[in-house]
C-alpha cells in the first residue's frame, strides 16, 4: 500500500490527488471576468461552457488552477481522483468548502474524492 503523505506533491497536486492518472485539459468558462480559485466545482450551463456548481447541479469538473478573470480559457481536470478537503463551491459571494453530499456527486463525473492528507492550507 502507497502511503500518499509522504509522496511529494506535483505540479497541480492542490486539487489533484497523484493516486490515479488524472484527465486535465482546457474548459471555457461563461464568465471569463470570473476569479474562481483551483478546487472550484464546475457544472456545465445551457451552451456548455462551465460555471461554478451548486450543491445541487451536476458536477462535471474541477478547476485545478486559478482562474485569472480575463480569458475564458481554464486548465480543468476531467477525471481522477481530487483532495476532497480542497474543494470548493463557488456559487455564492463567497467560495466555500464544498459539503460531502456536493463532493459525493462527483463520483458521476468520474472524479473520485479522497481524503488522504491534512489540509495544507486554506483558501
Amino acid at each position: 500500500m502507497i502511503n500518499w503523505k509522504n509522496v511529494p506533491g506535483k505540479k497541480n497536486a492542490g486539487v489533484v490527488h497523484p493516486g490515479h492518472p488524472a484527465i486535465i485539459d482546457t474548459g471555457l468558462l461563461a464568465d471569463k471576468t470570473k476569479k474562481y480559485k483551483a478546487g472550484t466545482i464546475l457544472k456545465a450551463d445551457a451552451n456548455g461552457k462551465l460555471a461554478a456548481a451548486a450543491t445541487n447541479d451536476d458536477p462535471i469538473a474541477v478547476l485545478t488552477a486559478d482562474s485569472d478573470g480575463e480569458n475564458a480559457e481554464v486548465l480543468v481536470l476531467w477525471h481522477g481522483m481530487v483532495v476532497l478537503g480542497r474543494l470548493l463551491n463557488s456559487s455564492g459571494a463567497t467560495p466555500v468548502e464544498a459539503g460531502e453530499a456536493m463532493a459525493f456527486n462527483l463520483r458521476a463525473a468520474g472524479i473520485y474524492p479522497i481524503q488522504s492528507w491534512a489540509k495544507i492550507d486554506k483558501r
